[in-house]
């Protein structure tokens, strides 16, 4: 049961469980069939059921050993799943030292473009607020100028139409 180092072998110990095992189930088989056989009960008929007991418990142990149950090929285990790192060799060291940060170069864009013609008219007649693609008012039918009626708030940049007084935006008065 020991090897050589004196370490007990497992596979061993196991042989021997069964053998040991196998031996109990057959005196209690025997101790059954003598047992019956004294109750008067058929010899055919006892030999019928201790086989058919002898089936179902050397069945669910051979069933265990070779094949695994549903539930675990279903739901394999997790510690069996996981992969294992190799612990390192090296000691990382960790740089104490934190560079400056790079700063990232953004390109500057300017806003303050002005569209070669304005994008908003207003109809001298009926007032409308027109958008520069159309050539008459649509509820007057005059024909547009194409003036432009937006203008830029000096403080905040928003452009408004003419016809405001004040910035919506700041609230600064526009001339």
């Amino acid at each position: 049961m020991k090897d050589e180092d004196g370490i007990e072998n497992s596979s061993q110990k196991n042989n021997f469980r069964v053998i040991l095992l196998s031996i109990v189930y057959l005196i209690a088989l025997v101790f059954a069939f003598i047992v019956m056989l004294n109750f008067g009960v058929d010899p055919f008929i006892i030999i019928i059921l201790l086989a058919f007991i002898s089936l179902l418990i050397l069945g669910s142990i051979l069933k265990r050993r070779k094949q695994k149950s549903l539930y675990s090929k279903l739901y394999p285990d997790k510690k069996q799943i996981t992969i294992q790192r190799p612990t390192r060799k090296l000691e990382l060291t960790i740089k104490e030292e934190q560079e400056a940060p790079i700063d990232k170069k953004f390109r500057e864009v300017n806003l303050n473009f002005k569209y070669r013609k304005s994008l908003i008219n207003k109809c001298e007649n009926c007032g409308m607020i027109i958008t520069s693609h159309k050539k008459k008012c649509p509820i007057c039918g005059k024909a547009l100028e194409l003036k432009g009626i937006i203008m830029k708030c000096k403080k905040c940049g928003m452009t408004i139409p003419k016809s405001v007084k004040k910035c919506p935006v700041c609230g600064t008065r526009v001339s």
